[in-house]
C-alpha cells in the first residue's frame, strides 16, 4: 500500500462537503439532452442502483432536477443505449455506463466470492451448472431478446438437458449472474410484466467498441481501474470499504490501491484511517453554508449512502440510528441530508390527488429547513401535473 509521511487531517463535514459535489447535489448536473445527463449521472457514481428502478430515477432526479427523470432514464436505457442494466457489484442490480461495461466486467470476471459453493448449494445449483450455462449461453441467446422462459427452453435445446431449463427457471438470477458478470447477458426491455434479457455486445455503438479497446482486460488492473473511479466518488475510503461495496475481500482491494501507487494518499477522519485521489484531497473543505443547511432528500439505495456504507455511523448524529437507515434484508431507506450529513429518514404514499411525504428527523429542525424540505420534496416528487405534494413531521 501506499505510504505517505504524513496523512491529511480532515473532518466529516470536509468529506460530505466534497461529496456533495462530486454527487453533484450541491449544483445539479447539466447536458444537452436529458438522457446525456442521465449516463453522466451514472458514470459519475460508479453505476445507479437499479434494485428498484424507481429509486434509480429519483436518484437522477435528485442531481439532475430533470423534470421527468423516469423518461430521461428509460431514453438513456432502451432508446439510446447509453446504459446497460445488468448484475454487477455485490451481485445486484446496476444501470451502468455503456462505454465502460467492459472495464466492470473484466474486473468482475474472476470474482468467484459473488458466487461460492454454498450459495450454489443453497439453490440446489453446482459450479458445474454455472458451466454448462456459461458455455452454453452465447448459442442460445444469440442476437435475440428473450424472457427468461424463453431463455430457459433454447437452454434445453441447446444443451439437450431438461434440468438446466428448469433450473434455470426456478433459481432467479443465481445461474444467470455468472453470465452478467462474464459480460455474455445483460437485460433488454421488458416484454410485457416479463423481463427480457440479451447479450450486451448486441447492443454496443461504435463508441462502445473502442471503449472495449481501450479497456485493461486484465482483472487486477481492471479492479484498479474501479477503485480510482470509486475514491473520486466516494472517497476518502479504506480497502474495507471499497472491498463492502464492490463485494470483493480485502486482500485484492489492498493489492489494487498499492498499485495505484503516488496516485493516492493517505488520509485520517477524525480517527479514520483512509485513502483518497491525491489530487482531490486539496478540494476536501467544507462548503460555505451561507444563510442555513443544504437541503436534499435522497431515494431509498441512493448511492450516496450504499456506496461508503461502512462509514454510515460517522454521518449519523448517534451510531443508534444505523438500523433506521441499514434496515433488515439489505434495505437502504430513503434520508434526509443536511449539508451532506444524514439529517433523518422518510417515506412518501401517493394518494389519488396528491403525495403525502412523512420525515422523521434524527436532529431539531427550524421553520425555515422545514420550508426548506417542503421545497426539496416538491422538486424531487411532484410530476409537474398537478399533483400535489403535502408534507409533515413525524
Amino acid at each position: 500500500m501506499p505510504r505517505t509521511p504524513r496523512s491529511r487531517s480532515l473532518r466529516w463535514a470536509d468529506v460530505a462537503a466534497w461529496r456533495l459535489r462530486r454527487h453533484h447535489l450541491r449544483g445539479p448536473l447539466t447536458a444537452p439532452e436529458p438522457w446525456q445527463a442521465v449516463k453522466d449521472v451514472s458514470a459519475a457514481l460508479c453505476g445507479l442502483h437499479a434494485q428498484v428502478m424507481s429509486s434509480a430515477e429519483q436518484a437522477v432526479a435528485a442531481r439532475t432536477r430533470l423534470p421527468d427523470a423516469g423518461a430521461a432514464v428509460r431514453e438513456a436505457l432502451w432508446e439510446r443505449r447509453a446504459l446497460v442494466k445488468t448484475w454487477a457489484m455485490r451481485g445486484t442490480l446496476h444501470l451502468l455506463p455503456a462505454h465502460e461495461l467492459h472495464l466492470y466486467v473484466a474486473a468482475l470476471r474472476d470474482d468467484r466470492r459473488q458466487m461460492g459453493d454454498r450459495l450454489l448449494a443453497q439453490q440446489g445449483l453446482t459450479p458445474g451448472d454455472v458451466a454448462v450455462v456459461l458455455e452454453a449461453l452465447p448459442t442460445a441467446l444469440g442476437e435475440d431478446r428473450l424472457t427468461r422462459e424463453a431463455l430457459a427452453e433454447r437452454l434445453t435445446a441447446v444443451t439437450h438437458d431438461r434440468t438446466i431449463g428448469e433450473k434455470v427457471r426456478s433459481g432467479w438470477g443465481v445461474l444467470l449472474k455468472p453470465a452478467a458478470r462474464r459480460g455474455l447477458l445483460c437485460f433488454g426491455p421488458n416484454d410485457g410484466r416479463n423481463v427480457t434479457f440479451c447479450a450486451p455486445r448486441y447492443r454496443l455503438g461504435a463508441d462502445d467498441e473502442r471503449a472495449e479497446r481501450s479497456t485493461p482486460t486484465d482483472p487486477a488492473q481492471a479492479l484498479g481501474a474501479v477503485l480510482r473511479r470509486y475514491l473520486h466518488a466516494y472517497g476518502p475510503a479504506s480497502p474495507d470499504d471499497f472491498a463492502r461495496w464492490w463485494g470483493t475481500g480485502t486482500p485484492e482491494v489492498r493489492a489494487a490501491l498499492s498499485a495505484l501507487g503516488d496516485a493516492v494518499t493517505a488520509t485520517d477522519i477524525e480517527g479514520h484511517r483512509s485513502w483518497a485521489l491525491r489530487d482531490d484531497v486539496a478540494d476536501m473543505a467544507p462548503a460555505p453554508t451561507g444563510d442555513g443547511p443544504l437541503v436534499r432528500l435522497l431515494p431509498a439505495f441512493d448511492p450516496y449512502i450504499v456506496g461508503p456504507s461502512r462509514q454510515l455511523v460517522s454521518l449519523l448524529p448517534h451510531p443508534a440510528l444505523r438500523s433506521k437507515v441499514s434496515r433488515t434484508a439489505g434495505w437502504i431507506s430513503p434520508v434526509l441530508i443536511l449539508d451532506g450529513m444524514i439529517g433523518g429518514v422518510w417515506k412518501a404514499q401517493r394518494r389519488v390527488r396528491h403525495t403525502e411525504v412523512e420525515i422523521e428527523a434524527f436532529v431539531p429542525l427550524s421553520s425555515g429547513v422545514r420550508r426548506r424540505i417542503a421545497e426539496e420534496a416538491e422538486g424531487l416528487l411532484a410530476p409537474g401535473d398537478g399533483h400535489g405534494i403535502t408534507v409533515r413531521f413525524a
